[in-house]
């Protein structure tokens, strides 16, 4: 054999993924085969590969999978600690499946997408990914359990309120915020407008609610008392509360979830470094936006440039122009949402204090005639590139490096 270097294409599934293995000169090793997602099958692919690796001239493998949901990284991580000769490159699966159509190619099996990863790492050559601490996917995770139980929150909260447009709604359309554990703790001991009303001041004043055991303040119970004396709600039998209750308890379990898990998460942070984020020098990004921000980037070094960052993180314009049709500017969207909507509500918080540079140049493009949601867009891509700047640098936020 005399090529040096050999390709590897993992098309990734749940169960099983197929491998095909080429040189350089884009020929087959070996018929492609399969293995089984566990041990088993991980120590197959790679006693077969430290095989080609002893014969003469075979220096390295290149090897690419996509990145399949999750599916990936336990054989990517298994590799990565078999032997310095694997060189292993996660795909994102859009490039290959473009890749593959300016090949024309006319079927679509798990066997020919391992050989057209192959193909892809043959003629496309890309860098090798660099290996993220798993301590960092943890954190990803314990965020997106949070942001997943945030979203159940919000529709409880809206059974929650459709709820009580049948059993309270003059409370329902007098609280702003349902989720305010001050109306929880009176709706899961009087959950209809009925009981409010029957109650006696002295039971509603010794409602405890909050960390420190709030006792309800009198001109709450009054307020309480004056909307609920005349109700018209329709549901007044025995039980007309039961669902109230029920919805008020879920709410207040997920509370207690989210709560948890950020403790958690601030705890996994502690392993990472000893120190705070230093992206919390920024007006605007709390402590748990700094921790996940620092977990979906990573090493940033694997980001060669700013325009690097923001294009993986899909902050940058995309624009669609044919001859003299012109369209609209719009963010790319690509990879995480989650990172967009935290440096989407970070713009929104240092814009609402109307202080610092970032401030200022959102309000210069909004002065300029850009719409709004378009300067937004454009504040945070230079968020993104000061806390490239930031993390690249090890250095705390400078107002005056903006």
């Amino acid at each position: 054999m005399n090529n040096q270097t050999l390709f590897v294409g993992i098309d990734v599934s749940k169960l099983q993924h197929h491998i095909a293995i080429m040189n350089i000169n884009k020929r087959l090793i070996c018929h492609p085969f399969v293995i089984s997602d566990n041990r088993d099958g991980y120590q197959y692919l790679s006693s077969k590969l430290q095989a080609l690796a002893s014969q003469p001239n075979t220096q390295q493998f290149k090897i690419g999978l996509e990145a399949t949901s999750d599916y990936w990284k336990n054989i990517y991580y298994f590799l990565s600690q078999q032997s310095p000769q694997f060189q292993l490159t996660v795909i994102n699966p859009v490039q290959t499946r473009h890749w593959a159509k300016t090949e024309l190619r006319r079927a679509k099996t798990d066997a020919v997408d391992a050989k057209d990863i192959a193909l892809f790492m043959v003629e496309k050559n890309p860098v090798a990914s660099l290996t993220r601490a798993p301590l960092l996917d943890i954190i990803k995770d314990v965020d997106r359990q949070i942001y997943t139980i945030k979203k159940q929150q919000t529709t409880t909260i809206n059974r929650l309120r459709l709820e009580l447009t049948k059993v309270a709604p003059e409370l329902e359309k007098a609280t702003a915020s349902l989720n305010a554990k001050r109306i929880l703790a009176v709706l899961n001991t009087f959950p209809t407008a009925q009981d409010i009303a029957q109650a006696r001041f002295e039971d509603l004043k010794q409602i405890r609610w909050g960390k420190k055991n709030w006792s309800l303040p009198t001109s709450f119970i009054e307020k309480l008392k004056s909307l609920t004396d005349q109700s018209i709600a329709y549901k007044t039998a025995s039980g007309a509360g039961y669902v109230v209750q029920s919805l008020v308890r879920q709410i207040a379990h997920q509370q207690q979830e989210v709560s948890q898990l950020q403790q958690q998460m601030s705890s996994l942070y502690q392993q990472f470094s000893d120190q705070d984020s230093i992206l919390t020098s920024i007006a605007g990004i709390r402590h748990q936006t700094a921790i996940v921000l620092e977990a979906y980037i990573g090493d940033v070094k694997r980001f060669a440039n700013a325009k690097k960052i923001v294009a993986y993180f899909g902050l940058n314009p995309s624009v669609h122009q044919s001859g003299k049709a012109k369209g609209k500017s719009r963010l790319q969207k690509k990879g995480s949402p989650i990172v967009r909507q935290k440096l989407f509500m970070a713009v929104i918080c240092i814009i609402s204090n109307k202080t610092g540079p970032l401030y200022r140049y959102y309000q210069r493009l909004v002065d300029s005639g850009k719409p709004k949601l378009v300067a937004i867009g454009a504040a945070m891509r230079k968020l993104m590139v000061t806390i490239y700047a930031m993390l690249k640098n090890q250095q705390p936020f400078d107002e005056n490096k903006m």
